[in-house]
């Protein structure tokens, strides 16, 4: 018979089996994205107020690029790429924790939520900030769930969760909803701690990220869809690409279908069914769903990746219900298969990262490394798919027309590609015999005929990004 002390003992060795195997192969095989890199050099390359006041480009709070900065100083003793990958890490091992230590849902539910490919591959392998937002969510969830909780800590915890993403906010409304309809005090519970914290978080967002002029919007919306498409592929990608993922192709890219749809409604009677007995948990589920649609629609379409937040807001809400599996087989039929799609992409994900690279970019920023002398500049063509090649060549790049050397970008910038004489007005300028010019396509030789293409990167890998390298010489 196992002890109670032998439980808990397992649940540890669980959560340290978990926290190895994405840390392995997070440090082992995967290759940092463009948007990973991105958070590091703003958090590297910047200071404390000049990353505050770019937050209006990047569109996401600081806590990210805050917690990043200490490590940032760790430079000098390993590549940035271990350093921000144990970086992330330790969020993912923190944001476990909450899971299997804390919450009092059934272990093989844990498990299951542990293997989706959102927690274990989209937020747990991919070093984005993402996880930052299940560690504050798991975290306040944990201290709600209590009968009497720490006020000054949940406080804490949902301002801190609106300066993780904006999905985050939408996280932090719903648990402080939920917070006041379990409140017996009515409106009198707004004046605790815990409420003072969220509508600080609250105000510290809007301040320092929610884009202030209407363009900005525009550019940020992602495709160009008409309304009536974008209310479907919204819907779709909020219920069916979130909760049945890989049941139709990705919703971001193919657009919605029929079948998506009627996925769509079937997902939507699931969780309403999960949810519908407990009525605040099923009310703070759905004011959460409603702003990820609203949101959606009216300003950033998203995709699987923005999406997957509402599955990790599923978990803290069923944390919040509790279970009862001898009694509920209908609810954990639902939940199961919710989580069989998530396993069953997570295994292809995971299966893919393994055997391709991620992008091209490692390759190509290693051979620049080890083959263009650092006195020979690098111009890069399209600063947005740069980035990761300057960090594996640990080395700046240079843009046109400022002639200025850069390592981040900001979303909404234009790509400005120079004529062939500007290129060679730079390198006069630099003093160089020559360039090197980096683009993420083949460059036109009627428009460039001097320009020589010296080494491509053009293999199979998952993101389907490739890197043209260039030489050209001033006579």
């Amino acid at each position: 018979m196992i002890t109670d002390t032998g439980k808990k003992y397992s649940i540890y060795a669980v959560w340290a089996v978990f926290v190895f195997l994405i840390g392995y192969i997070k440090l082992s095989y995967h290759e940092l994205w463009k948007d990973e890199w991105q958070a590091w050099f703003v958090a590297s390359d910047k200071s404390l107020g000049q990353i505050f006041s770019f937050l209006y480009y990047e569109g996401h709070p600081a806590l990210w690029y805050l917690y990043l900065k200490p490590f940032t100083f760790l430079q000098s003793l390993a590549n940035p790429v271990s350093i921000m990958s144990i970086a992330h890490l330790v969020t993912v091992a923190l944001g476990l924790y909450f899971l299997f230590i804390r919450f009092r849902l059934p272990l093989f539910l844990k498990i299951f939520f542990a293997l989706s490919y959102f927690l274990f591959f989209e937020y747990g392998i991919v070093n984005r900030g993402y996880f930052m937002v299940i560690l504050m969510t798991f975290w306040v969830t944990s201290l709600i769930s209590q009968e009497h909780n720490n006020k000054l800590y949940a406080g804490l915890g949902l301002f801190l969760l609106c300066q993780t993403e904006v999905y985050g906010v939408f996280m932090a409304i719903a648990l402080g909803f939920y917070i006041y309809l379990k409140s017996k005090s009515g409106l009198d519970r707004l004046k605790n701690i815990d409420f003072y914290g969220l509508a600080l978080g609250l105000l510290v967002f809007l301040i320092s990220v929610f884009p202030r002029v209407s363009g900005h919007v525009g550019k940020t919306r992602g495709k160009d869809l008409s309304f009536i498409d974008t209310i479907l592929t919204s819907l779709q990608g909020n219920l069916s690409n979130t909760y049945l993922l890989g049941s139709t192709p990705d919703t971001f890219t193919v657009g919605w279908t029929a079948i998506g749809l009627v996925l769509s409604i079937l997902c939507l009677g699931g969780l309403i069914y999960v949810f519908y007995k407990d009525k605040m948990v099923w009310k703070s589920f759905l004011a959460f769903l409603a702003m990820m649609l609203i949101f959606s629609i009216f300003f950033f379409v998203g995709g699987v990746r923005q999406w997957g937040m509402g599955f990790v807001f599923f978990v803290a809400m069923l944390e919040l219900r509790g279970m009862d599996i001898r009694k509920e087989c209908g609810v954990a039929g639902i939940i199961i298969t919710f989580c069989m799609f998530g396993l069953i992409h997570n295994v292809k994900a995971v299966r893919e990262d393994i055997r391709l690279p991620f992008t091209n970019a490692k390759k190509t920023g290693l051979f620049i490394r080890d083959k263009v002398p650092a006195k020979v500049p690098v111009v890069a063509i399209n600063k947005f798919e740069a980035t990761p090649v300057i960090g594996y060549a640990g080395r700046k790049f240079y843009e046109l027309p400022a002639g200025a050397e850069f390592s981040y970008f900001r979303w909404v910038d234009k790509i400005y590609l120079p004529t062939e004489n500007e290129l060679k007005l730079f390198a006069r300028y630099k003093g160089v015999g020559g360039i090197t010019i980096l683009t993420p396509k083949p460059l036109d030789n009627t428009r460039f005929p001097n320009v020589k293409l010296w080494q491509k990167f053009d293999e199979e890998n998952y993101k389907k990004e490739n890197y043209f390298l260039y030489t050209l010489p001033v006579k």
